[in-house]
């Protein structure tokens, strides 16, 4: 199976189910089917609870729709439920009622639509449907964008210039959240398609839960556990590729490998308060479509803890938070204007082994009714610049803009 294969336009033919009769965790029926686009799935279930997942690794997209229950973790078992959908908000508690009830469980659906490099299937506990193929045409939304922030971050940006003159922390990750209004509803199909056209080695993901969906496109991996065997990746430091030799240059620039070395450190040293062992990687270039970051991958080995366990052990990084944790966050707190929600916490996937991976939402959007949220962030250090942070966040929002 390509995964090109699924960036094309399709005919629009009804396909029909071949079951088998075969029964799977919580009673799922597994059923071939076959859809030209994975996205005719997501897209019959519109009124319903659902999210989409598309993994590059293993090229294999897994989507699940309509809510069956959330997960008591204390009571249920990963080993009942096929695939779950785990999501963390940044914060434990939640400001405001742009992100209240939204996130924060671990869900099993009724219908499971998979495509791997085997086959395609539908899990479902409820009656089947027939799912029609569907085109998605290109769509260009017509957007109105708020008033710029600028004056906004340098305020946060002195703010966060004064902490570290006080000797409280080392690093900070400061965040933006830009809101555009669209003259029409937003076509989720075609952002959603677009997001894995222009970003093809980037986890895609989307969450809707009533009027509300968060989406985006993903590079970084908070841990990605396969038995025993855990994956972290410590990703920060970024140029722009429109940069002359952009990547050479992240390469050897002192002030992103400090900042990517904070992060490095960090992990490190929480792996290590519960793994058995923690093999750091070389730090290489992770290109995308707009920019170069650092990148060390991290592993470890443990059989004890859980997924979601490992998840609330390691976030947030100093990629996402800051270096001291605790400084940094009370700091974001107290004087960043937004909510962050779902923006650069973890989500992901869980198996029924509690395998799985624990991506952050970075390069996301929140989109209520033709309201749309825009995030992006950066690492602030003390030898960084105003202005030269602020570019960098105008760089990552192009991940959804360009979607739009």
């Amino acid at each position: 199976m390509k995964i090109c294969n699924f960036r094309a336009h399709y005919s629009p033919t009804m396909l029909s189910y071949v079951i088998i009769f075969m029964v799977e965790k919580m009673n799922y029926i597994k059923i071939n089917l076959k859809l030209n686009n994975p996205l005719a799935f997501w897209a019959n279930f519109s009124e319903s609870e659902r999210f989409f997942w598309f993994d590059p690794q293993k090229e294999t997209f897994v989507i699940g729709c309509e809510r069956l229950k959330a997960i008591d973790l204390e009571h249920d078992k990963f080993s009942d439920y096929t695939y779950l959908f785990h999501s963390q908000t940044f914060f434990d508690d939640i400001k405001g009622e742009l992100w209240e009830n939204f996130g924060g469980e671990t869900i099993a659906f009724k219908h499971y639509f998979v495509v791997n490099k085997e086959n395609s299937y539908t899990l479902t506990c409820d009656s089947p449907r027939e799912i029609p193929e569907i085109t998605i045409p290109k769509f260009k939304h017509q957007l109105t964008e708020k008033a710029s922030d600028f004056s906004a971050w340098q305020e946060l940006f002195y703010a966060i210039q004064k902490n570290f003159a006080d000797g409280k922390s080392r690093k900070i990750v400061a965040s933006r959240e830009l809101e555009f209004t669209s003259q029409t509803s937003f076509e989720l199909e075609s952002i959603i398609q677009n997001l894995l056209d222009n970003n093809p080695n980037a986890f895609i993901f989307a969450y809707q839960k009533g009027k509300r969906i968060f989406l985006g496109a993903s590079p970084e991996i908070l841990v990605q556990k396969e038995n025993d065997q855990l994956l972290s990746y410590a990703l920060a430091g970024t140029f722009p590729k429109t940069m002359e030799n952009a990547g050479q240059k992240l390469l050897t620039d002192p002030k992103n490998l400090l900042e990517h070395d904070i992060v490095v450190q960090k992990i490190k040293r929480n792996l290590l308060e519960k793994a058995e062992t923690v093999t750091v990687g070389t730090t290489e270039l992770m290109e995308l479509k707009n920019v170069y970051h650092l990148r060390t991958i991290l592993s470890a080995k443990n059989s004890e803890l859980s997924l979601i366990d490992w998840t609330k052990q390691l976030h947030p990084t100093p990629a996402l938070g800051g270096e001291p944790r605790h400084e940094a966050l009370e700091f974001l707190r107290k004087h960043e204007n937004h909510e962050r929600g779902l923006y650069a916490a973890p989500l992901g996937l869980i198996d029924s082994k509690g395998n799985g991976t624990m991506i952050v939402g970075i390069r996301s959007a929140l989109i209520v009714d033709k309201k749309l949220y825009a995030y992006a962030g950066c690492g602030i250090i003390p030898s960084s610049d105003a202005l030269e942070e602020f570019r960098e966040t105008k760089v990552k929002l192009k991940t959804i803009l360009e979607a739009l």
